[in-house]
């Protein structure tokens, strides 16, 4: 890799606070919303007063490397800070300071957190995973931390022979920005990381699902800061205030058109405050985002390079998406090229995602119809659900996907045994296109509530199956059409990307997804500046990978034997992105496009590993 620029900064009291001996106990210091914090580091887990205020910076004292020193927040509009220094100020070297209170300015409900690296957890929370919540040690966290790591064990993408590693040095912050569009108000919430010893470069992440700005913290942040990077990450406006993102995909108001100026937002954002935090410029822009994170990549590609062609600078030097959701442009759904795109023509595009997601829900059938093909006798097929096989390929998914069809149609189910009942029958497929429809409706949760896929607690079918059965051009309209149109991916960008995806991926299907944005980019785009990897026996996420799901439905996780039969993403993702660096800052073009093989009995986990 070419990356070798250190940038080390001189982090605030609270951190050196957090080191010394009076704040054994208390290892993490909190920086916003305290009015004092001196060598003590009892953490106040108020974060009102930084809000969208000035911090001023004096910069005419002396510090001292010591844990003598004395930091003063403010609750003020002006916030001082206080810093002795035995070093010179920008007085006498012309040269601006590191302000890293810069990282709150523009937020609302802003916090930040200094993490020393040593015990911890560091800037990427990687002690959380093991820490079982109301244990004593989580006890034992300030509750803003006992916060994140609920939040951030919310979300378990990661496979467990991969578990987050290293503990970083450096700050963290959160809070919401809200931006103003010709598209109206964009609010997200974020969390932005930086490094002590920060590379120069910045990460813009792409969060997954319905998710919050933690759902990446193992299989992106961690890595990411290890090597230095600094890396934000919004929520995608999904969970703002604490709200479930499935409740905002009902909330009537079409919340997915803002998702790829969101990434953009976090860009314009994040550069200019990770500059005055460090002082110092930073030199590269990348982004990487995971299965609708990886929309926002793509989406964020082409917003970023129609910008460009208007004049203005570019935002990203590159990015990485792993198994991006497409969504096909007029291009593909205008069947008789008359300029307008129909309800039916919607419907008529076998292989987009979220109509193939509904498809293949009425393929596998409710898993408690007795006609349904989700059982036990038909995994055990040679291949599994071989009866499913031509009609799912039809849709976009590859045969080898099938192992996972009916965990992925049934992978909710097991909630109704702790009293969730609504649950019974559901799963990846029924819900998610069941909220995707709603979204592009713009139905709200009551409308919603005629096509929904939750159960009564019964043996009958929900209403999810019969509805559509009975709908003219799939249920779409006008509406949905321009709702889908305002997310289509163009295929047309000028930076350079790397999209990775599992061949047996179960719920985007790699040939609705991976390859159909492929074929877009060469036909519309520059596919020299495009590469598509597609790695053999992998899914869509790896923690499936370990093979702990309830693959044939019968009550059991994890007893199919499926380990030696699939493999991981994220060593390949990993080094995609090594590729992307050296694309970019060494002009050293990576491999060509191509279906990567993989011994799923003896599976890769480091992207040291990986050959292309």
């Amino acid at each position: 890799m070419s990356v070798n620029k250190t940038i080390t900064f001189l982090l605030p009291l609270a951190l050196l606070a957090a080191c010394s001996d009076d704040g054994a106990g208390d290892e993490v210091g909190e920086t916003a919303g305290t009015e004092e914090s001196g060598s003590e580091t009892d953490t106040d887990t108020e974060t009102e007063s930084s809000t969208t205020t000035e911090t001023e910076t004096e910069t005419d004292t002396d510090t001292e490397t010591e844990s003598s020193t004395e930091t003063e927040t403010g609750t003020d509009t002006d916030t001082d800070t206080e810093t002795e220094t035995d070093t010179d100020t920008d007085t006498t070297t012309g040269m601006l300071e590191p302000d890293l209170d810069a990282l709150m300015d523009g937020l609302e409900d802003a916090s930040c957190t200094d993490y020393v690296g040593e015990g911890d957890g560091g800037i990427a929370h990687t002690t959380y995973w093991s820490i079982v919540a109301d244990s004593e040690e989580f006890l034992a966290l300030p509750e803003a931390e006992q916060a994140k790591l609920s939040a951030l064990q919310a979300t378990q993408l990661h496979s467990l022979m991969m578990p987050p590693s290293g503990e970083v040095a450096g700050r963290e912050c959160t809070g919401a920005l809200v931006v103003e569009g010709d598209d109206g108000t964009r609010r997200q919430e974020l969390v932005i990381k930086l490094p002590t010893q920060w590379n120069g470069r910045l990460v813009v992440g792409g969060s997954p699902g319905t998710r919050d700005e933690w759902s990446t913290e193992a299989i992106f942040s961690a890595w990411l800061v290890n090597q230095g990077y600094a890396y934000v990450v919004g929520n995608k406006g999904m969970t703002n205030g604490g709200v479930s993102g499935n409740d905002t995909m009902l909330s009537g108001e079409h919340p997915t058109r803002h998702w790829g100026m969101m990434l953009l937002d976090l860009a314009d954002w994040a550069r200019p405050r990770v500059e005055l935090a460090t002082a110092g410029a930073v030199e590269r822009v990348y982004t990487i985002g995971i299965s609708n994170g990886g929309y926002q990549v793509r989406k964020g590609l082409e917003l970023d390079h129609l910008a460009v062609e208007q004049g203005a600078e570019r935002r990203f030097d590159g990015g990485v998406d792993w198994e991006g959701a497409y969504w096909p442009s007029e291009i593909e759904l205008d069947e008789n090229e008359d300029g307008v795109v129909t309800p039916a023509e919607l419907d008529g595009y076998q292989m987009w995602w979220l109509t193939s997601n509904e498809r293949a829900a009425h393929i596998m059938g409710w898993p408690y119809d007795p006609d349904t093909l989700t059982n036990t006798a038909n995994f055990e097929l040679d291949p599994p659900f071989a009866d499913a096989h031509e009609a799912m390929m039809a849709i976009g998914f590859d045969a080898a996907s099938a192992p996972v069809w009916g965990a992925y149609n049934s992978t909710f189910d097991y909630l109704k045994d702790y009293g969730l009942t609504a649950y019974k029958g559901t799963g990846y497929y029924n819900v998610t296109s069941y909220l995707f429809r709603a979204e592009l409706l713009g139905d709200d949760a009551f409308v919603a509530a005629e096509y929904s896929p939750y159960s009564d607690g019964s043996d009958e079918p929900p209403v999810f199956y019969p509805w559509l059965d009975l709908q003219v051009d799939g249920g779409w309209n006008e509406e949905a059409v321009l709702a889908a149109l305002d997310n289509a991916n163009s295929a047309q960008f000028s930076a350079p990307l790397i999209t990775v995806q599992g061949l047996g991926d179960a719920l985007l299907g790699v040939h609705g997804n991976g390859y159909a944005y492929a074929d877009a980019v060469a036909e519309q785009g520059s596919p020299e500046l495009y590469r598509l990897y597609v790695i053999e026996n992998a899914g869509h996420i790896d923690r499936h990978a370990d093979a702990l799901l309830d693959f044939d439905f019968d009550g059991e996780f994890g007893e199919e034997g499926l380990a030696d039969s699939l493999t991981y993403v994220q060593p390949y993702v990993e080094k995609s992105f090594e590729l992307l660096i050296d694309w970019v800052e060494a002009g050293q073009e990576p491999p060509e496009s191509q279906s990567v093989p993989t011994d799923p009995a003896a599976d890769i986990l480091s992207a040291a590993e990986v050959e292309f």
